[in-house]
Order: C-alpha cells, then structure tokens, then sequence
C-alpha cells in the first residue's frame, strides 16, 4: 500500500515529471492531489501520449493535461464490485477515496485477476549482421549477445512473457543456426517459438511474407530484436484495434536543438531569428502491430522494408497507418555505447533479480 504513496504529484509538477513517475512506478497512474492527498485529478499514459500528439511541451503543468474527473473507488467496496467496476470503465487502475475524496490507496486490475494470456503472436527480427557492435557480433549475433548473464533475446522474450505473450515468430539470417540451437523451441522459456529463415536479407519487413498465410487469422506484433522497451504492450492492441488501421506504428519524440540562429526572410528582408531553436520529431520505434490482409498480400520472399510496405499501404488508403506514441523507456541497442548503457539500464528498469 505504500508504492502508491509514490505516485502522488501536484498540479504545478510538469508532464516531465509524470513521465518519470509513470516510468518508474508499476502502478501506471499520476495521483495530482493537494497538500492533505485531496484529489484533483489523475494522469495516465493515455494522457501523456494525448499530449505527445499535440506536442506540448515536457514542461507543461499536469493540472492542463490531468482528468478532472477520474473514476474512483470507495474503501468500503468489496473485491467483486471493484473488478466489476474496473471492467466496465475498462480502466486498469483506480484511486481508491474516502468520503472527503482523500487518497487512501490504489487498485489494479492486476491485483484482482492473473496476468491476461494474449491471444496474438510476436515475430521478433534477429536477422541482422549488427555491423556497429563488431568486434562484439564477429562470433557472435547481435541478439544472444548478453545484458548480465542472459541474452538480449531471452530478456525481450521474458519482458513480453510478462505481459502475456506466448507465441512468438524469429526472423534469422546471420548466425541463425546459433540462435535457432540456445533458444530451441522456447520450451526452456515457457513459450513457443518458430522460426522464419532468410535465406538473403529481406529487408526489415520481408520476413513477415514467410509466415504461413493458411493460420495467419489474426493481427501480429512486431519487433526489431534489439530493443529493451517499457511499453505498454496491452494499451498498444487495445489503440490498435480501436484505431482499425492495417499498420500502428509506436514513435519516439525526438528533440534536437539547432546550433544555430535560423533566419526567416521574406526576400531580402528578414523576418525574425530565432536562437538556436529546438525541434521536436516523432520517430521510428521499430514496434508495430500489423493486421493480417497487409501480410498476405506480400510476396514471399522479397526484399521489403518496413517504411516502403507502410508507403504501399497509405497509396491504397490515406488513413491505413495509425501512430502510438510512446514515453516509456525505449532502447535502441545499435552501438557499442548502447550496449554498454543497456547493462546499467536494465538493473533499474527490469530487474528484480
């Protein structure tokens, strides 16, 4: 009862500060109270991504993008009406008041029933020479290099297990036979796993047209194998699905600042300077969940990567590709100072070991 004590911020705290909270708590919710825990109203990643879309900024106060007007339980409520409450609003966590609307407590769907069994495969694409990690693949593939003493694949596959993922799709191509032998048939990971052999590199995308088109009845997530990641897998099908698109794409806010003074002119005159200026773009997470006609219609064994397949399917429909924003820790392991990063990240975003 204690950890929801660390999710209470005021109003005037920014979106920045939600973000660390949210990333930092298991309880996946911003309580905004006043100085006696009065509550004023709540934040959650539905919020933060909603702001992400309109592109406020990290320093925003909470009371302009919090809800106002949050669900809640009362203490007296027994465990039957606080699951049938949390399903009906479809909310996975709930403030719990007392009469005055003081925060005594919070409480989750995951504390009330078992981890939920998703019904819909991972293909996972470990395919790669993964060139900037040499000397470190030379012997070795990129994925069954290791974060402490487990491999980059068995720590995604663990972290996807989690959340109740038990089917999963590899893609190889370089070292396959290595991965293909550690791992096996997921057996030792309490999971299934199929692989998807490339006999030539097809692309980022190609290896989806090996899957077998006479089961392929539902959509599929899809992941680049180097990544360590805190999103939220359930609230991405969930956007997918409401969404209706062939492809949700999750993407990263990324801020760079120009180092110079950028001029605006009209002809010869100029207009305004504004100082070295900070430019925020949405981009790539290498995670998407993508619906089974778009898959069937590839053609096996070509080369395709992900960007030309999403331009294919906007040229039929201009609103066939949806974007998930993301906040959560996200790590790309490309390079040699990623992997590194990744051995002191992973101890305080994953482990409990």
């Amino acid at each position: 009862m204690i950890a929801w004590k660390k999710t209470i911020l005021s109003k005037n705290k920014t979106i920045y500060d939600a973000v660390k909270s949210l990333s930092k708590s298991e309880l996946k919710i911003v309580l905004v109270t006043d100085k006696n825990l009065k509550l004023l109203g709540t934040v959650t990643d539905g919020d933060i991504r909603r702001s992400l879309i309109k592109k406020l900024r990290s320093d925003t106060p909470l009371h302009k993008i919090m809800n106002t007007k949050p669900v809640v339980l009362d203490k007296s409520q027994n465990k039957k009406s606080i699951l049938e409450k949390i399903k009906s609003q479809k909310i996975l966590q709930l403030p719990i008041v007392d009469k005055n609307m003081r925060v005594i407590g919070i409480e989750t769907i995951e504390n009330l029933i078992e981890t939920k069994i998703v019904d819909i495969p991972v293909l996972l694409m470990a395919g790669g020479y993964g060139k900037r990690l040499m000397p470190f693949t030379k012997d070795t593939p990129k994925p069954l290099l290791k974060i402490k003493d487990k491999t980059i694949l068995e720590r995604i596959i663990e972290n996807l297990f989690d959340n109740g993922f038990r089917k999963f799709y590899i893609s190889t191509h370089y070292k396959s036979e290595m991965i293909k032998d550690y791992l096996g048939d997921g057996n030792n990971l309490n999971c299934s796993i199929e692989y998807l052999q490339e006999e030539s590199p097809l692309g980022t995308a190609g290896c989806l047209s090996l899957l077998s088109k006479k089961h392929l009845n539902k959509s599929l997530f899809m992941m680049n194998a180097d990544i360590l990641t805190k999103v939220n897998f359930t609230q991405l099908l969930d956007f997918h699905l409401k969404a209706e698109t062939s492809i949700t794409m999750c993407v990263r806010n990324y801020t760079h600042q120009i180092p110079y003074g950028v001029i605006r002119t009209n002809d010869h005159l100029i207009e305004s300077i504004d100082e070295k200026p900070t430019k925020v773009s949405k981009v790539n997470a290498g995670i998407y969940v993508v619906n089974p006609d778009t898959i069937k219609n590839l053609t096996k064994g070509k080369n395709i990567d992900m960007p030309s397949l999403i331009n294919n399917e906007l040229e039929k429909n201009s609103s066939s590709v949806s974007v998930f924003p993301i906040h959560e820790y996200w790590l790309d392991i490309g390079q040699i100072e990623d992997y590194q990063k990744a051995q002191v990240d992973f101890i305080s975003n994953f482990s409990n070991e």
